[in-house]
């Protein structure tokens, strides 16, 4: 009789999960590690590129633990469960003619089951095989004898073989697949919506700085271009600050103590009362003028061509003492030409 439980076949089914976990366990290192590079690589001129790839690895790889989980280590796992508690059961004789169903069913974490008739002398019994041992059944109709732990089959002995061309229906493969595309559907998509959270709120907290040492820049207008002009203006302050951030004000809608401390803005005449409270008494520095048409980056900047914009320093900006703050205006009002003509 073949034994298809034993103390070898427990010891590989316990290795497998072990190296399955090992896997595992470099995956999340790996995207770990990834994650903290992109981080640590990451500077004014190339924020928005890293940060794509940062939420992009980590989705992806992300998608690759939840893969080898749902479809590796969770069933391994489940088998090796199976099997330590086949083995601990005693164990039982039957003989009989012997016939195999085509469906396949999963016991909740468990193992994929099939079940197998036994046609006794005296009865009909249903018993259950793990789908992994269908190759090594006989043909429906053999007498066997058979070992059952728990009405699981643990090893057959062929005493006559049934017709050798007896049909024996295969499992779907096409509701193979579609199972497990229904598995994995539901993690990968929370994973992908949570991963682009958190990383991006993660990403931005490690990669951001004190106010100390950025400059931040918010206009009241729409921006393109905005991480090649703030590059620009970063390595002209030559090293006094590790940072500039140029936004829109949309991107302080959820924060508007955020917005009230910015260094800079740039805001059209017809709105500047409304922030008065947040700039420097005075007029502010001409950005835009629709009437000359003189617009200090107007490759970053999308300005409302009826309107006239100001540049103005922030009252609570933290570089007023060290003259930071107005060191960086003076120096994106004098890069008008080079930013114009540079800026792709």
């Amino acid at each position: 009789m073949e034994r298809f439980l034993n103390e070898e076949t427990i010891q590989g089914s316990r290795t497998r999960v072990r190296r399955v976990k090992r896997v595992l366990y470099g995956l999340v290192i790996l995207t770990a590690a990834l994650f903290t590079a992109l981080c640590l690589l990451t500077h004014t001129g190339n924020a928005r590129t890293m940060l794509f790839l940062a939420m992009t690895s980590t989705v992806l790889l992300g998608w690759g633990i939840i893969a080898l989980w749902l479809f590796a280590a969770e069933p391994m796992k489940a088998e090796e469960q199976h099997l330590t508690g086949l083995a601990a059961a005693e164990p039982e004789n039957r003989e009989g003619l012997f016939s195999l169903d085509s469906d396949v069913f999963r016991i909740p974490k468990s193992v994929r089951v099939r079940k197998a008739m036994l046609e006794t002398d005296d009865d009909t019994l249903s018993l259950n095989l793990n789908d992994k041992l269908t190759d090594k059944m006989p043909p429906d109709g053999s007498r066997v004898r058979v070992l059952t732990a728990r009405k699981f089959i643990i090893g057959l002995e062929t005493l006559e073989s049934g017709p050798a061309d007896a049909p024996r229906r295969k499992s779907s493969g096409a509701k193979k697949i579609l199972h497990a595309l229904g598995r994995f559907f539901l993690p990968a998509v929370l994973w992908a919506m949570m991963a682009a959270l958190v990383t991006g709120f993660v990403f931005n907290q490690i990669t951001d700085t004190s106010p100390e040492n950025k400059i931040v820049l918010y206009a009241d207008c729409e921006l393109q271009n905005a991480p090649v002009l703030a590059e620009k203006l970063e390595k002209a302050l030559d090293g006094a600050v590790r940072m500039v951030k140029i936004h829109p004000f949309s991107y302080a809608m959820f924060d508007s103590d955020r917005l009230k401390q910015a260094d800079l803005y740039i805001i059209p005449d017809s709105r500047a009362e409304e922030y008065r409270d947040w700039i420097m008494p005075g007029n502010g520095f001409p950005a835009y003028d629709p009437v000359s048409g003189q617009a200090v980056a107007e490759d970053c900047f999308l300005y409302d061509q009826a309107e006239t914009y100001r540049l103005y320093i922030g009252n609570a900006s933290v570089h007023l003492e060290d003259g930071l703050a107005r060191k960086a205006s003076e120096l994106l009002l004098s890069m008008i030409d080079a930013i114009t003509e540079e800026t792709p």
